[in-house]
């Protein structure tokens, strides 16, 4: 429903001139969340845009950074099976996570976009990967598949995430819908410093990270306090 419909649904106009009170709260709820939805939308917009913008010297060296700090992970090391994306859009770059990890011998997955979820399909050369839906490359179909619940380490690609742990993506739920399954000291979000905010917008079922690794170092996300 647009905002200008829930502003009428707030108060209506009587015959006799007086204002009546909606039934219910609910437009003002929709209102509520058109805002979150608009405050993403120019997050998104804002850093999507900068990082585009990154010199391709810039995305080398801050992704080579990054790709360090993970590494020297404890959790990264004691994984045998780990989940990774293909970066976009200057994402910060996996392949050298990739090929440490294939020196160790751990086995490496990637997504696949199938229906509303994401499978995560074995890869043993990045050569192996196809475009997919959104013109992102993915594994093929045949290669074979691991449950998400079974995968040690998911490294997660993001336009923004905050010191909660709190990511914005794209805005199509992949990632929050496959998230939800597995728990939260499993995820790690990969990001330059500046997609790293104090707070980002946020709604049901936006899924979180534990830590997020930046060429500065690694952020271990703050809890939130439950009432």
């Amino acid at each position: 429903m647009g905002r200008e419909k829930a502003r009428k649904r707030r108060f209506r106009i009587l015959l006799n001139g007086r204002f009546e009170k909606p039934a219910s709260n609910l437009s003002i709820f929709e209102e509520k969340g058109f805002d979150v939805f608009r405050e993403k939308s120019n997050v998104r917009r804002d850093l999507l845009s900068r990082r585009i913008s990154l010199a391709p010297r810039e995305v080398d060296k801050n992704s080579k950074e990054i790709t360090k700090n993970l590494l020297r992970l404890k959790r990264f090391k004691n994984a045998q099976t780990i989940a990774l994306y293909f970066p976009i859009k200057n994402e910060v770059r996996t392949e050298c996570i990739f090929e440490r990890a294939k020196e160790l011998r751990k086995e490496i997955y990637f997504p696949r976009v199938e229906g509303s979820f994401l499978e995560f399909r074995k890869v043993n050369d990045l050569c192996e990967l196809e475009l997919g839906r959104f013109g992102v490359p993915e594994p093929n179909r045949d290669s074979a598949k691991v449950e998400v619940t079974d995968v040690d380490l998911v490294i997660i690609p993001g336009i923004a995430f905050d010191r909660l742990g709190r990511r914005l993506g794209y805005g199509k739920g992949y990632y929050d819908r496959t998230l939800n399954k597995i728990d939260k000291k499993r995820r790690v979000g990969l990001a330059y410093s500046f997609q790293v905010l104090d707070s980002i917008p946020v709604e049901r079922g936006d899924e979180e990270v534990d830590l997020v690794v930046t060429e500065s170092g690694v952020i271990l996300c703050k809890r939130r306090m439950r009432c």
